[in-house]
């Protein structure tokens, strides 16, 4: 009875920590996007040209002011007219301010809850700190709401100047396909929103204990190291998917919302990009796991020369993708290459591998198995190993033959392997690169493309930064819920095993 209550409180604030995690995760996104709205302004409405990314709120704010200084100049009005436009951009400090504090309220938060969730105990200290940070951001965004509307107010009365000169001006800046920004967008609210919900959620009743620490800070070098090389880029990457970038010109980096995203999922392109990508992933997950288990269980059976047996099966995974695919470019040669040449001396005929379909992702896939094999049959080599050698003799004396022995107690024992094996063999056929870029750049036509070989050639053959972007950012959501998905119903598996 105290094990299942145990195992309730456990659960409740396992249920809890991941609400808060997720939910600022979404934080952090949502005050990513006004960010994008200040480098619309910045890079589409005024055309300034300058450098960088855009995503300084405060600068951006300061340098507009400063611009619409110069455009009131420009416009070179009748002597005796006044107008408050250049010193317009004022007012959107206060909105910056706003908003980059609830970006680094909202990156705090999910540090917190991750660093909960590696088992550090925050406590007390993280319902007060979250409390104060999740009504001091709300109040600043409904400040910098607000002096963001007295911006555009400001711009809109004067576009409607009777002065000729001041409202031609203005008029360019407000037009809607000139500030796509001139509103305040969903995510605003959203931010503001979550934030109170995180702040409502620290008080609501939660089972006493604390988390166990754990070996946080013996992780601690190595996860500044990720996330400043890895996860600091990814996400500041994001807002290009946003954006029409073309990975040169900064003038490009024009905020066009989901435009992307929407050109994406009607691009018949893409279609057949996410079919291979699925058909490769699922066909690699099912028959790599299915070879590396029969590779374990021989290989585990083997009395002499186990280790000349293991290095063999292990030896291609040692080698690059690149120089995989360039071994078996040479060797399904239509002409020269050595399968077809063994096909031809036992009569069978030359056969086009990599030059027609279905044969070109066949063979992609076939690639794949030969190398990546030899890993996960490492991990159930290793879990064959640590099975008890007792219940083996046990089920031996009980008169269970070998197939039975191995359905009833080798598989049962191998649950988490396969969890292991399952996850990342789904993971590495989503994101196949390597092979395909060497072995059909594609091809035929676009008959093999998977979602990350189009990104690549979308984002640097094509110049088209952000359009790549936006893929990258639906491929990297399709990995988290498959992967995901996956992940929970196999370890559900493993509980009832």
């Amino acid at each position: 009875m105290q094990a299942a209550n145990l195992t309730k409180t456990k659960e409740k604030r396992t249920w809890q920590h991941g609400v808060r995690l997720v939910l600022s995760m979404f934080l952090v996104f949502c005050f990513l996007m006004p960010m994008f709205q200040i480098s619309a302004w910045k890079n589409v409405a005024l055309k300034n040209g300058l450098q960088g990314n855009g995503i300084s709120m405060p600068g951006a704010a300061a340098q507009m002011n400063t611009q619409l200084q110069s455009i009131v100049r420009k416009a070179k009005l009748a002597d005796g007219v006044t107008t408050p436009v250049s010193g317009a951009a004022a007012p959107l400090t206060m909105t910056a301010i706003a908003a980059t504090s609830g970006l680094i309220a909202a990156f705090i938060m999910f540090l917190l809850c991750f660093a909960e969730n590696l088992g550090v105990n925050v406590g007390k200290k993280r319902k007060l700190l979250f409390t104060i940070l999740g009504v001091a951001v709300a109040v600043l965004m409904v400040i910098g709401i607000w002096n963001f509307h007295t911006f555009a107010q400001t711009i809109k009365d004067a576009a409607a100047s009777a002065d000729e000169a001041l409202s031609k001006v203005t008029a360019k800046l407000y037009q809607d396909n000139a500030v796509p920004a001139m509103n305040v967008g969903i995510w605003a609210w959203l931010g503001m929103a979550g934030m109170l919900i995180m702040a409502a959620i620290q008080w609501l009743p939660e089972e006493k204990g604390a988390l166990q620490k754990s070996l946080l800070w013996f992780v601690v070098p190595a996860l500044t190291m990720y996330t400043a090389f890895v996860i600091t880029p990814a996400i500041s990457s994001v807002y290009l998917a946003f954006t029409s970038y073309d990975g040169i010109t900064e003038a490009s980096m024009r905020f066009i919302g989901f435009d992307n995203f929407v050109n994406i999922f009607g691009s018949a392109r893409f279609h057949s990009a996410a079919f291979n990508t699925i058909i490769i992933a699922a066909v690699f997950t099912v028959l790599v796991n299915v070879i590396a288990l029969a590779l374990a269980v021989a290989v585990d059976k083997v009395r002499w020369c186990k280790n000349i047996f293991r290095s063999g099966f292990y030896l291609p995974v040692l080698i690059s993708g690149i120089i995989a695919g360039f071994i078996w470019r040479i060797m399904f040669n239509y002409s020269f290459g050595v399968v077809n040449f063994v096909l031809n001396a036992v009569g069978l005929g030359s056969v086009k591998f990599i030059d027609t379909m279905p044969n070109a992702l066949l063979s992609i896939i076939f690639v794949l198995l030969w190398k990546n094999a030899g890993y996960y049959m490492i991990i159930y080599l290793a879990a064959l190993q640590g099975i008890s050698a007792d219940l083996l003799e046990a089920a031996s004396i009980d008169g269970a033959n070998s197939r039975q022995t191995f359905r009833h107690i080798t598989l049962p024992m191998l649950a988490g392997s396969f969890t292991i094996n399952l996850t990342l063999a789904l993971i590495n056929g989503l994101k196949i690169y390597d092979e395909i870029a060497i072995l059909t750049d594609g091809g035929p036509g676009f008959s093999t493309e998977t979602i990350t070989y189009m990104v690549y050639k979308v984002a640097f053959g094509e110049m088209r930064q952000g359009y790549g972007t936006a893929m990258a950012v639906i491929l990297f959501l399709i990995i988290l819920v498959f992967g995901g998905f996956q992940s929970t119903m196999l370890r559900k598996r493993e509980v009832q095993l």
